[in-house]
């Protein structure tokens, strides 16, 4: 974990906690990394395009990303890109994969609203939460995430997620 996730918790507490937080509130060295370089690409638009992302840019936090494609005006969503700091946090990988797919694995109705949010509003999106210590599937204790959207001509057609993971048994 980086010196600079500090945390109010010493340990993960007894149950699990999601807090939406504005992205700069982020403690996370990758996660604000990311944004400073998102909002540097969008200047003063409302977000930059999926092809002015530049993964040499991003050395500092691409192994934090997942790259999601927008399918049919948010009929679906598909995973172009998954770093593995998300492969090793969630235990499989799942690049190429939709999220019908991941939804018919487990129910998680978050994620579906969140991109949705994303997509609609156009914002950044953040987020900041404790798993709690008996929710023995979770191979993470802590994670802060920003969702970032990408696009042009009014239209969010990608959202640039990039998270940060504690491990279970790591103190915050």
């Amino acid at each position: 974990m980086s010196a600079s996730l500090a945390t109010s918790h010493v340990d993960a507490p007894e149950t699990s906690s999601i807090e939406i937080v504005s992205p700069e509130a982020l403690h996370s060295e990758a996660v604000r990394a990311a944004v400073a370089y998102w909002n540097a690409l969008r200047a003063n638009r409302p977000y930059p395009r999926r092809d002015e992302l530049l993964p040499a840019a991003m050395a500092k936090f691409l192994r934090h990303i997942v790259l999601v494609r927008v399918l049919g005006g948010g009929a679906d969503y598909e995973y172009r890109v998954v770093g593995d700091a998300h492969v090793q946090a969630q235990g499989y990988n799942f690049r190429h994969m939709r999220l019908k797919e991941i939804e018919a694995l487990r129910v998680d109705f978050a994620t579906r609203a969140t991109y949705e949010h994303v997509r609609i509003t156009a914002l950044p999106f953040a987020v900041r939460g404790w798993i709690g210590r008996y929710e023995s599937r979770s191979r993470f204790s802590y994670h802060e995430t920003a969702f970032l959207p990408l696009g042009a001509g009014g239209v969010v057609d990608h959202l640039l997620i990039v998270s940060t993971y504690v491990p279970r048994g790591v103190r915050a």
